[in-house]
């Protein structure tokens, strides 16, 4: 098993993209980017996207450690940006 997994976290951001926070949605944990790639569309047209209160919202697949995809902080998620 890979010592990495892959999250798809969900931000809201304003226009230009220069602060996003991230939107309470499930967290979706993948074994590999390709896997979690695939899904991106998908989440965009989520209900939770589409209802999100911002300008832009972006969907980005996350690296982390395996034992740490369970539980993955917002400020961690930020900071890989």
């Amino acid at each position: 098993m890979s010592p990495v997994a892959y999250v798809l976290l969900m931000f809201g951001c304003t226009d230009d993209g220069t602060a996003c926070e991230r939107i309470a949605a499930p967290e979706q944990v993948y074994a590999g980017a390709g896997q979690c790639e695939a899904q991106i569309d998908s989440a965009l047209g989520s209900e939770i996207a589409l209802r999100a209160d911002y300008p832009v919202v972006e969907v980005r697949c996350v690296k982390v450690p395996r034992k740490a995809s369970a539980g993955v902080r917002p400020a961690r998620a930020l900071a890989l940006r």
